[in-house]
Formats: structure tokens, sequence, C-alpha cells
């Protein structure tokens, strides 16, 4: 199939990054989500260990962020990417596997951001308790922390590389 190149207009580019941006939220969302129900769940019924803690993070971590990835692929290529100079192609097998090698790269960054951030932060109380649902404030502004720097990585290697205008 021929490519197009398809000139984007400001305005396109504003809802294109709305769209981006409320698509990675709900993919954010059930990352966080899915993180929780190990860290803060399923993990701590397994050992409370200093080793398994660290193992466990970065498990849940990854979890999170590969149910994550598959929402924001398929939220991705029906609403956020739609001025792409081939939508078939955008929307291939060979695309999804270079969104999830962008991906695993920004999954990297979060890991090595989350365990450097976890072990330089100290503990603190946050409306009286020094947790939420089961899993430390540090922990949590690591992951908020982590999810803003990958954010900008995402976009811009998945605008780049897949989804050209």
């Amino acid at each position: 199939m021929e490519e197009k190149h398809v000139q984007q207009t400001k305005k396109q580019l504003f809802w294109e990054i709305f769209r981006f941006l409320l698509v990675g939220g709900t993919a954010t969302v059930v990352d966080y989500i899915v993180f929780w129900l190990f860290d803060g769940v399923l993990f701590p019924l397994v050992s409370d260990a200093a080793w398994w803690t660290t193992v466990s993070l970065i498990l849940a971590t990854a979890f999170g962020f590969c149910v994550g990835l598959i929402v924001n692929w398929i939220l991705s290529v029906k609403f956020v990417f739609r001025a792409v100079r081939n939508q078939e192609e955008a929307s291939s097998k060979k695309s999804f596997m270079l969104f999830t090698v962008i991906g695993l790269i920004g999954l990297a960054i979060t890991e090595v951001g989350i365990l450097l951030l976890v072990a330089i932060l100290p503990e603190f109380p946050l409306f009286g308790t020094t947790d939420l649902l089961g899993t430390t404030w540090a922990k949590w502004l690591a992951k908020v922390i982590m999810t803003c720097v990958v954010l900008v990585f995402n976009y811009v290697g998945r605008k780049v590389f897949i989804f050209k205008s």
C-alpha cells in the first residue's frame, strides 16, 4: 500500500497529545491497580524477607507495566494516532513489537528509577499512615515520578518510530 505524508495541524497535534494523555492515564490506572494487587496484596503473602521485598517490587512493577502496555497499545491504535502515513502498517504486528521494545526500554528506565528512588527516599507518613493500601508512600511516589519521566519517552519514541505523520 502506498504511503502518504500527512501534515498535522497544531490543532490536530494538540488533540493527539490530549488523546495520548487520556489513553496513557487509563493504561496507567490499570498499571497501578495491577502493581498494587501484586505489591500490596499478593506478594506480601509470600514472604516479608528483605530480598523478597526487592524482588516483589521488581515483579509487581513489571506485571503492572505489561498489562498497562497491552491496554495502551489497543487504545493507541484505535484512538490516539489517527494521522499516520500508513494506518495498516502502524497497527501491524511489527509495529506492536516496536511499540513493545519502546515500552520495554521505558520499563527498564522505570525499574532502575523506582529502585533508586525507593532506596534514597525515606519512609514518611502521609495522612497519618506510612502506606496506602499496603504499599509504602515512597514506592507510590517513586512510581509516580517515573511514570512522568517515561511518559515523555514513550510519546516521542512511539510518534517517531511507529505512528509517523
